[in-house]
């Protein structure tokens, strides 16, 4: 490991070859090229060789707060007065044991009543193969990730478990690109964006993986349709919802850190509210689990079932107040009532009935499309997003080797794009070659760092990934975990963005 001063000087020498460049003298176009290009491509030669005898000081690489709230639009939280929560891995965190039941309770389904082989109950939940973010084609049985322009990362593609090669994969996407909504959707391609998603299509993966060793020939959209019936059939019938409640210590835990800051919130006189799509039985029994038997308490309205993201769209669904035995009672809701519960409705009169000015509402939710982005983009209203894969993935990009790899996939990318200027001098086409292979070798060893063969959720090697670009558009804020928020001052802070520079910029 080398010293500050060393580091410091590596440093030095780039700034010093940028200003070298910068100051050439003027002289005859074509002489000067000539000269110009020679002298600056021994300079990135030297560079290269500097950035491969050191690396980054540890003390020079701040570590990033994984805790932290970040932010893609300034948001001031004295203008918010009222503060909104979805219910699933939102206020409820799940564990991780959720989604191994979820696995198992969809194989149960196939065995049981689509008569699978009994065979597949063999089969295990990885949590670590799929993620949010990751797009599947269910005509194939293909997974990939895509990039903001819908180009697909040719490392990430995946025929179930197995990794397709190039050719292959341009035989099935010529151009490597992908075309569909702007909710990343279309009938062939889908895209995960729920994390109840993730076992759904891991157990899709893995009967297909599994039928097709065996020679049984499955059809994927087939077995794609088997495994949505069973799993909705499990939301429908109520079975998950039920394991749950009969099982909530496995699947949620307290989270005194939780009312402490709700308690923070009421007490800076923000009005705050739950807005979910699951019913108020599951929501009551898990809330108590969390916060104990008065949570209704510290919430003034409180609005189950309510179908989004049609709670958003459709302005003739009326609410209905839930009676003691949790059926919706018939008569009309003229207000809302502290202690009652509501259901269904839609935004209009969520604003009507509460008085509420939609510039002043901060929502928060795990889903962007179902929970975000109708409410940023038509309804006026500020959005925050819980994404639980910061925690893992700032986690990585504070270790060492992560560190080190980035480093010099930066510097590489650098003096790829400089030597090009130099183009078609020989020597420049020998190190853009050669740089080019080394940055493909950084590129490797930075996804065996990953512990999904998708790797990060957020961006590729250049660009930010399709999840990404719809979640800096959805989101104002987002973090790992709802309780970073009570780090702010609730009635002060104002969340700015950092300054990035365009690429037609000074850098």
């Amino acid at each position: 490991m080398i010293s500050r001063r060393a580091w410091c000087c590596s440093v030095g020498r780039l700034a010093s070859l940028t200003r070298s460049k910068n100051s050439a003298p003027k002289c005859n176009r074509a002489h000067h090229q000539r000269l110009f290009s020679t002298d600056s491509i021994n300079d990135l030669v030297a560079h290269h060789k500097l950035i491969r005898s050191t690396v980054p000081c540890p003390s020079s690489v701040p570590a990033l707060d994984p805790s932290r709230v970040f932010t893609n639009s300034e948001l001031r939280l004295t203008d918010i007065e009222i503060i909104g929560f979805d219910y699933d891995y939102t206020l409820a965190p799940y564990t991780q044991a959720l989604e191994d039941t979820i696995f198992n309770m969809i194989i149960e389904g196939l065995v049981s009543s689509r008569h699978y082989p009994s065979s597949l109950s063999e089969l295990k939940y990885d949590p670590n193969f799929l993620s949010r973010g990751v797009h599947f084609d269910i005509l194939t049985g293909t997974f990939m990730k895509v990039d903001a322009y819908n180009r697909i990362q040719s490392e990430s593609v995946h025929q179930c478990f197995r990794q397709l090669p190039e050719e292959e994969i341009l035989r099935r996407y010529p151009g490597k690109r992908l075309f569909f909504s702007v909710h990343g959707d279309s009938k062939r391609f889908r895209q995960i964006v729920d994390i109840f998603q993730i076992p759904e299509l891991y157990a899709w993966c893995s009967v297909l993986n599994y039928l097709q060793s065996t020679q049984n020939s499955p059809h994927p959209v087939l077995v794609y349709e088997d495994i949505k019936n069973v799993t909705t059939e499990l939301h429908v019938q109520g079975t998950l919802h039920s394991h749950i409640m009969a099982n909530i210590g496995s699947y949620l835990e307290p989270n005194t850190r939780l009312v402490d800051m709700l308690e923070m919130l009421r007490r800076e006189k923000k009005q705050l509210f739950i807005l979910t799509n699951s019913p108020y039985e599951f929501v009551n029994v898990g809330m108590k689990h969390i916060m104990g038997p008065d949570w209704r308490k510290l919430f003034d309205v409180v609005v189950c079932l309510s179908k989004k993201p049609k709670f958003f769209e459709d302005k003739y669904r009326v609410f209905r107040r839930l009676t003691s035995h949790n059926t919706p009672a018939y008569g009309e809701v003229k207000e809302f009532r502290e202690g009652e519960v509501y259901c269904e409705g839609n935004v209009r009169d969520l604003h009507r009935l509460t008085g509420w000015d939609p510039c002043n509402i901060l929502y928060f939710g795990d889903q962007m499309y179902a929970d975000l982005a109708e409410p940023v983009l038509n309804q006026g209203w500020h959005t925050g997003a819980i994404i639980r894969e910061l925690e893992d993935e700032i986690g990585l990009q504070n270790t060492p080797e992560y560190q080190l790899n980035m480093h010099l996939l930066k510097e590489l990318n650098y003096l790829i794009r400089e030597v090009q200027r130099f183009l078609p001098d020989p020597t420049a086409v020998h190190y853009t070659e050669q740089w080019c292979t080394e940055r493909k070798q950084v590129r490797a060893e930075l996804r065996t760092l990953h512990k999904s063969p998708f790797c990060s959720t957020f961006r590729t090697h250049l660009m930010p990934t399709h999840f990404y670009r719809r979640l800096s558009r959805f989101a104002e804020i987002y973090t790992s975990d709802l309780t970073n928020l009570a780090q702010y001052n609730p009635s002060h802070y104002r969340f700015t963005p950092n300054r990035s520079d365009l690429p037609h910029e000074i850098h």
